[in-house]
């Protein structure tokens, strides 16, 4: 386990300590354990938008459907 350093404003450091006495009820390690779940929330989301992203591509890209070329509603139905 790594030890971090880092400096925060008042406020932030305010809300940071107030969710950890919610979450945790100021239990040791509260601090770095709402830290590490920020941290695993970041990387999930990252990579869901990574995941989305590449969806995309692949429904702008397009695939084969086969041979059948329709070029007007009227050939799959019946109205005209």
């Amino acid at each position: 386990m790594g030890n971090i350093t880092i400096s925060l404003t008042e406020e932030d450091e305010k809300l940071l300590r107030k969710l950890a006495e919610e979450k945790f009820k100021g239990r040791k390690g509260s601090l770095a354990k709402v830290v590490s779940e920020g941290l695993a929330k970041t990387i999930s989301e990252k990579n869901k938008d990574k995941a989305f992203r590449k969806l995309i591509a692949e429904m702008d890209k397009g695939h084969a459907m086969g041979k059948i070329k329709i070029k007007h509603r009227s050939e799959v139905y019946d109205r005209r």
